[in-house]
């Protein structure tokens, strides 16, 4: 008996993935993770710095930590390559609030909304008080602004016109167009009465010359005799109700009335 032949083994398919760098592993992994340190392969459970214990791992340079003052409980920032201890001793002399009694002034703007105290990175300046706010708090309604409306002598504020005098304006304006507007329409009404000029009326032709049939009675006529066809079909075949019968008599001798009444041209 003749043995089969072996499967041919597909090479191509070795060819996917890496295997993971790691000297206890060397696991074949499909979607490897490489090292931004070392630039090897690894496998999900070495690609990381302590699962493979990378060389090229300095903590000094990439596991930087601003340690906090004690005292004032400030992030004090160290230097690559400074000692720790240094820098928080300089620190502790010479800007540390507590020590020093000086408070550093705040470089970024806070809401100044007394319950808020939001830092702000996008401020929004009230119109009336001048003041920064964040977007909650931006309306005069939702701080409580303190701005006193101080008017000028001249009715106008130190900037611009107040909102009563612009919607004074913008009333008298409207009031303005609608005034115009009636007058424009009357003066356009009483030209088209003085002009006017009586319509013609014009005489049909009646006899027997008179057309028997216009379009939309020609129009009427062609449904009327398709309708009617359509159910004398019907009624051959003995489809129609007792009333679409009724409904066939009544057109049928319409149908001949019509036919009496036409007008031989």
């Amino acid at each position: 008996m003749a043995s089969s032949p072996a499967p041919e083994r597909d090479t191509s398919l070795l060819g996917v993935g890496k295997q993971c760098s790691d000297p206890g592993c060397l696991l074949v992994d499909f979607l490897p993770f490489e090292c931004q340190h070392c630039k090897h392969s690894f496998c999900q459970e070495h690609f990381k710095v302590d699962g493979h214990r990378c060389p090229e791992y300095d903590e000094s340079k990439h596991n930087r930590v601003a340690p906090n003052c004690p005292l004032c409980n400030t992030p004090v920032a160290v230097r690559q390559g400074q000692d720790p201890n240094v820098r928080m001793d300089f620190h502790l002399e010479r800007e540390c609030s507590v020590v020093t009694g000086k408070v550093r002034a705040k470089t970024t703007p806070l809401c100044a909304s007394a319950t808020c105290k939001k830092v702000l990175f996008s401020p929004i300046r009230c119109t009336s008080c001048r003041q920064q706010f964040c977007p909650a708090h931006r309306f005069p309604g939702d701080h409580i602004c303190s701005a006193a409306p101080a008017k000028a002598s001249n009715g106008t504020s130190r900037n611009g016109p107040s909102m009563a005098a612009i919607s004074a304006g913008a009333q008298n304006l409207n009031a303005k167009a609608v005034t115009a507007g009636n007058a424009a329409l009357g003066a356009v009404k009483s030209s088209l009465a003085a002009a006017s000029v009586p319509t013609p009326r014009i005489s049909m032709p009646s006899g027997p010359s008179a057309i028997p049939f216009r379009g939309m009675d020609r129009r009427a006529k062609a449904e009327r005799e398709s309708r009617l066809k359509a159910m004398q079909a019907r009624a051959k075949k003995g489809l129609l109700r007792e009333d679409e019968r009724a409904v066939l008599e009544a057109e049928e001798a319409a149908a001949h009335e019509r036919k009496g009444d036409c007008v031989v041209m």
